[in-house]
């Protein structure tokens, strides 16, 4: 039988492994699954399952050029590229059919999996993240000072040193920087997302990505903020962080500095948005994660809140795993990819709420595992 008549039939055929059971297990001590009904997920019928299956379609092309046993982490039942093949392919014919078959295909040829830590807590922190957007020139003036710098070649790097050191000129003979920035607040976020665009005094603009790092990890300046009395509860997010640098620059390099992670970028062409999977990030459908324990391609449904001014919102869509980022650690923990804008980074600096996720798991895995 062809491939591709091999695909329709199985589309309009139900699941072969139909399970009645429940299943719970735990994946190397790492995390607990236990099995959940899609019709028990409160907004799931509501949501856009269409943007959702064409964001999870970047994944799959990404999983084609993979070879087939390649692991796609070492802790999630060691879940490959061709467990995911079959749905995959499914996929890229139900993206031309309806919003109800597409809601049909994940809630058919997948099997949903509450997501807990190994002491069995559910919750975890969302945070959210954005393309940054600033000022800046090709050429050092008095506007535009604060160097982006690209990443030193190994041999001439000390990955030991700090953001101090770096700011204070450990690398300035290496002719490193790319562009310059009007900035230092702006540039220190565009660290913390790791992309971003820079508008150049004609109009145009460059897209910046990730390019590398120093050894040092990430370090919530946030934590020290707070203990220090120099923001509020209330002010514990991106935003209040950011105001209080902006209002307090004789302090802000000396705060800034207490994270001693710093980032290098590279001048990117794409249109997108490429994430740590290698895949163009989709807004508010892309989800950062931590890759040690949810693989990258995985869909999960995320249930947590935005804050809308003093208000909160209901967060509840099918997102893909497709990045991560060193402050992303923990068997619940997510940072949500908010996309290029005000409305974008305003969401993503007001953004630290406590929620959950499920996890996707192609069916045919799951009869794997479990040995059915």
């Amino acid at each position: 039988m062809p491939r591709c008549l091999f695909i329709l039939c199985l589309l309009f055929a139900l699941p072969s492994c139909l399970f009645t059971k429940k299943i719970t297990f735990k994946s190397d001590n790492s995390i607990r699954l236990s099995e959940k009904d899609f019709q028990d997920l409160k907004g799931w019928n509501e949501d856009d399952h269409k943007l959702a299956l064409q964001t999870f379609l970047h994944s799959c092309r990404k999983f084609s050029k993979m070879a087939q046993n390649s692991p796609l982490n070492g802790k999630l039942l060691e879940i490959t590229a061709g467990d995911f093949r079959d749905v995959c392919e499914i996929g890229e014919v139900v993206k031309q059919m309806s919003a109800k078959q597409t809601k049909n295909f994940f809630e058919n040829w997948f099997k949903l999996f509450l997501v807990e830590s190994k002491s069995g807590d559910e919750d975890g922190l969302f945070t959210g993240y954005y393309e940054a957007s600033l000022r800046g020139s090709f050429f050092k003036n008095d506007k535009y000072k604060y160097p982006v710098y690209a990443k030193p070649k190994e041999a001439n790097f000390d990955p030991n040193l700090t953001r101090k050191d770096i700011e204070n000129g450990a690398l300035a003979s290496q002719k490193l920087e790319i562009i310059y920035v009007d900035d230092a607040v702006d540039l220190f976020f565009m660290h913390i997302q790791g992309s971003g665009r820079v508008i150049l005094p004609n109009g145009n603009e460059i897209r910046l990505a990730f390019g590398g790092k120093n050894q040092h990890p990430f370090n919530a300046i946030s934590n020290e903020m707070f203990q220090r009395e120099l923001i509020s509860r209330e002010e514990y997010n991106s935003k209040g962080v950011r105001n209080w640098l902006k209002n307090n620059p004789e302090k802000a390099e000396e705060i800034m500095n207490l994270n001693n992670s710093f980032t290098f970028f590279r001048i990117f062409d794409s249109e997108y948005v490429v994430g740590a999977q290698g895949v163009p990030l989709t807004t508010e459908r892309s989800i950062a994660v931590d890759n040690e324990i949810i693989p990258f391609g995985a869909p999960l449904w995320v249930q947590t809140q935005l804050k809308n001014s003093d208000k909160k919102e209901h967060f509840r869509k099918l997102m893909i795993a497709q990045d991560t980022g060193s402050a992303i650690k923990g068997a619940v923990r997510g940072d949500i990819f908010f996309g290029y804008g005000q409305e974008s980074e305003e969401k993503a600096f007001t953004m630290a709420s406590r929620g959950k996720y499920y996890v996707l798991l192609p069916i045919n895995f799951v009869d794997k595992v479990v040995g059915r």
